[in-house]
């Protein structure tokens, strides 16, 4: 891990009148899994929102891959950088295949794109099995399984993860964060907003949290995970 992949300085964003990020300052280096902590409302979404183009940034500056990150989200995926929404947001009347082909819409290389539907479905074998079947038959398990593997077609070098484990089993939130260190090891740096914190921790190499729309604090993810009281004052224990 050397230089920053991704360098966010001094943001605010707005939702109307209403301040919703205040001067957000952090980084995520090449290799790195960092992860943004906070309860419901502390502004984790929307920074996500404001990395991926998707909201105004009104102050401050994003820079990604050592340039000022592009303005418009088609041009954010194509320099290298993808989300993951909340929710999944697959797609589900098409089947699994034709959601992974629209996760490299972008990209002409015909030979990588076969490559890398080979890698998705080996470490996803679930997706292999069901390709020809539709999204929305998925269990929520796979269906978040899905997204991850439509995002990595875009091939990122920074994937930005909103709420991964939300509404899954605990048997599936273990896979989903396996998945996601094999996905790291692959040379994939990862921006993880995460409720559950203590999975969040025991991934991310680093931590940021977040409180009313500013980072309060940054620490490595194993030692926020030994402290009790700021988990319990920021994270609801």
């Amino acid at each position: 891990m050397h230089d920053p992949l991704l360098k966010v300085e001094n943001i605010s964003a707005y939702y109307g009148g209403i301040r919703a990020l205040d001067g957000v300052t952090l980084e995520v280096k090449r290799g790195e899994i960092v992860a943004v902590l906070g309860a419901n409302g502390a502004g984790k979404s929307t920074l996500l929102k404001c990395l991926s183009r998707e909201m105004k940034v009104k102050d401050g500056s994003i820079s990604f891959d050592g340039k000022p990150l592009a303005g418009k989200p088609y041009n954010v995926v194509e320099s290298g950088m993808v989300i993951v929404p909340e929710g999944r947001q697959i797609f589900h009347k098409l089947s699994v295949q034709e959601n992974l082909r629209i996760g490299c819409c972008l990209r002409r290389d015909e030979a990588g794109i076969r490559r890398d539907f080979e890698k998705v479905y080996t470490l996803f074998p679930r997706l292999r099995e069901r390709k020809d079947q539709y999204g929305g038959l998925l269990s929520g398990g796979e269906q978040q399984m899905l997204a991850i593997a439509r995002g990595l077609m875009a091939r990122p070098k920074l994937m930005l993860l909103d709420e991964p484990s939300l509404g899954l089993a605990p048997i599936v939130v273990n896979q989903i964060m396996e998945i996601l260190r094999e996905v790291n090891e692959g040379g994939t740096s990862i921006l993880l907003v995460e409720q559950n914190a203590k999975k969040a921790l025991r991934l991310c190499n680093r931590a940021y949290l977040m409180n009313v729309g500013r980072i309060v604090r940054e620490e490595r993810g194993e030692v926020l995970l030994q402290d009790a009281s700021l988990m319990q004052a920021y994270l609801g224990g």
